[in-house]
């Protein structure tokens, strides 16, 4: 069946339309007409798979990834980087308009300097092929397993080394390897092998210790059947526990479970985007903080700073990091987010959120109702929760000023950083 496809879809995906009903086709560009097959059928929608592009986009590029496809993790890379920056406006403009009726100005994306070779961490599950342990990904929606031989966005770094530690782990014959998890900041690298109960060699470890990147080795030990990454065991079994990381005259500490955001060049010019923005207030408060990166890169514009991270971990690891950083107006408190933000007493100036991909909960939503601060920068991954949460915030907020970053390209998502203010104006 031929179908022109006319608009972007939300996960990157060509939208075409069918007897006046969408139908949706990964690996589609806008303007093109292919012929598909009608995987599924639903009233309001199809969904289809595209056999061939029979008038191919000017924008239509060749994937450097023969593995595209197939696992499901770059569903841009056929799509020059210009028009997937454009993509990623419009699927901001459109959620927006969609779900808080907000058609005023969106500041032009902040390109990715590095569209490939950007990504500094990799959380990879491990599987034995042909009796030897290969890295990977589970295909999109399925549990076939795809091996990664190389992957184009990790950074050289990252990648190299992850080839090599592979290679290394092959000459010792370990059972109940699960999972790969490796960092990269600066050039140098931490090694995480999520295991069942079992020990890993000396000789091993050394190996891994010799290659010259590698400035540590972990363990985690998982011993449940859980979709959570890692054990609740963690053993340092050479090298340091942490990694640091240097970003906008700050010194960073990550421990092992400790989450950064994926794109280390990207992230300091968010949080230096952040911190212009912010004007001298009293008291601010970062929401989902994480290791505390955002609100100690702004502590300076603050007489007091409070942090809620629900990772008990990342709490320690964010008090840590203001005690390195002789950041003494700081304090870091552990629990729900909107719990905690609700029940404080402190009037808050400025309120700084970076939830997950699901958006801010009715708890936040209604303890921000109820505490009223000043203005909020909401830092979002998601542009449709993003925009469901300013359909209900706009009853006492306004948007003065929206600035998306292109945080992980070859992706269809987005990072975008939104200005509000309780009355109109910044205060």
């Amino acid at each position: 069946m031929k179908v022109k496809i006319k608009k972007w879809g939300i996960n990157g995906e060509g939208i075409g339309y069918i007897r006046k009903k969408p139908v949706f086709v990964q690996d589609t560009i806008p303007t093109e007409l292919v012929d598909i097959d009608i995987n599924k059928e639903s009233d309001h929608y199809f969904v289809g798979k595209c056999k061939e592009v029979i008038e191919p986009s000017t924008r239509r590029r060749y994937p450097l990834c023969k593995y595209w496809e197939s696992c499901g993790g770059c569903t841009s890379m056929h799509v020059q980087y210009k028009e997937q920056a454009k993509m990623k406006q419009q699927l901001l403009k459109q959620a927006l308009k969609k779900y808080a009726n907000y058609t005023d100005l969106i500041q032009p994306i902040i390109k990715n300097p590095n569209p490939l070779g950007y990504r500094n961490s990799c959380k990879l599950p491990l599987q034995k092929v042909d009796g030897k342990w290969v890295a990977g990904l589970y295909q999109s929606d399925s549990h076939t397993f795809i091996p990664i031989e190389r992957c184009y966005i990790h950074s050289k770094v990252l990648e190299q080394t992850r080839q090599e530690v592979i290679r290394l782990l092959n000459e010792w014959d370990l059972e109940d390897c699960y999972s790969l998890v490796m960092k990269e900041f600066d050039g140098k690298v931490q090694v995480i092998l999520v295991t069942g109960n079992i020990d890993i060699p000396k000789e091993l470890v050394q190996a891994w210790m010799d290659i010259s990147e590698v400035v540590s080795v972990v363990q985690s030990i998982k011993t449940t059947a859980d979709h959570e990454l890692f054990g609740k065991e963690m053993k340092v079994l050479s090298g340091q526990e942490t990694m640091q990381l240097e970003i906008n005259g700050l010194t960073l500490e990550l421990l092992p479970e400790s989450f950064f955001q994926l794109n280390t060049q990207q992230a300091k010019q968010l949080y230096t985007f952040v911190a212009n923005q912010i004007q001298p207030v009293d008291t601010l408060v970062e929401a989902y903080c994480g290791v505390g990166a955002i609100g100690l890169s702004v502590a300076s514009k603050a007489k007091k700073v409070i942090g809620i991270e629900y990772n008990e971990q990342a709490i320690l690891n964010a008090s840590d990091n203001a005690k390195n950083n002789e950041i003494t107006n700081a304090e870091f408190i552990a629990g729900d987010a909107g719990q905690v933000f609700g029940q404080l007493k402190e009037n808050v100036d400025t309120l700084i959120v970076d939830p997950p991909r699901s958006g801010l909960d009715t708890v936040m939503i209604d303890a921000i109702l109820l505490k009223e601060p000043k203005n909020i920068v909401y830092v979002s991954c998601n542009p449709s929760t993003l925009a469901k949460n300013f359909s209900v915030l706009q009853k006492k907020y306004s948007i003065e000023c929206i600035q998306p970053f292109d945080m992980f390209s070859q992706t269809a998502h987005v990072e975008t950083v939104v200005m509000m203010s309780r009355d109109g104006s910044r205060q």
